[in-house]
């Protein structure tokens, strides 16, 4: 059995990569539209009919436009170097907007990596754009989210971001510590996609 100290490093990992789920909160319209404007990154859950877990949602602003930052949310070939924690990824198949993509999620030892091929429905704006997938097999009961960018300012040279999972990987943790975990975790994402698109 996994230690506590492993338990915790695991969700970090799997954060990293998107796949951790918090208990559910929220935050008022406008307090998230001030928080943007001041530069956080705002997290926020909500529950979901016939679902254990929580559905998360983040909210960022990144100073690059919409196109720019598209290019790495729509480029599932190079996620191993533009998402945290995917040690391998790659596009099988695409065919006009849709696309399957193979991801591997690089976990702490003596825990196998986790494997999943997705389909995914990319439409490029403007005025938004948005990629949505599901999970079509893999080492998880449930994931599927999306990424919808657009202008946050008027001259168009501002993104704002909307990252949404609703995930279940195969792994047995506590809940206490995917709270934990989430806090951290999720915004480190968010983070790098900011600095590799203001480059």
């Amino acid at each position: 059995m996994a230690t506590s100290s492993l338990r915790f490093r695991l969700l970090r990992w799997i954060g990293s990569a998107a796949l951790v789920l918090a208990a559910s909160s929220g935050a008022a319209a406008g307090d998230v539209e001030s928080r943007l404007a001041a530069g956080e990154i705002v997290l926020t859950t909500r529950s979901v009919a016939g679902c254990d877990l929580p559905e998360a949602t983040l909210q960022a602003v990144i100073d690059a436009p919409p196109a720019k930052v598209w290019k790495l949310i729509d480029d599932c070939n190079n996620y191993s170097r533009t998402m945290l924690r995917i040690a391998e990824s790659k596009e099988l198949m695409r065919s006009g907007t849709t696309s399957q993509c193979m991801t591997v999620v690089d976990m702490p030892m003596p825990l196998s990596n986790l494997t999943s091929v997705s389909v995914a429905e990319s439409v490029p704006g403007p005025p938004t754009w948005k990629r949505t997938w599901k999970l079509l097999r893999g080492d998880y009961k449930r994931n599927e989210g999306s990424w919808t960018l657009t202008n946050y300012d008027a001259e168009g040279k501002r993104t704002r971001v909307v990252y949404r999972v609703l995930a279940d990987p195969s792994v047995s943790v506590p809940n206490y510590i995917i709270r934990k975990a989430q806090e951290s975790t999720l915004p480190d994402m968010l983070k790098k996609i900011r600095t590799l698109a203001t480059r």
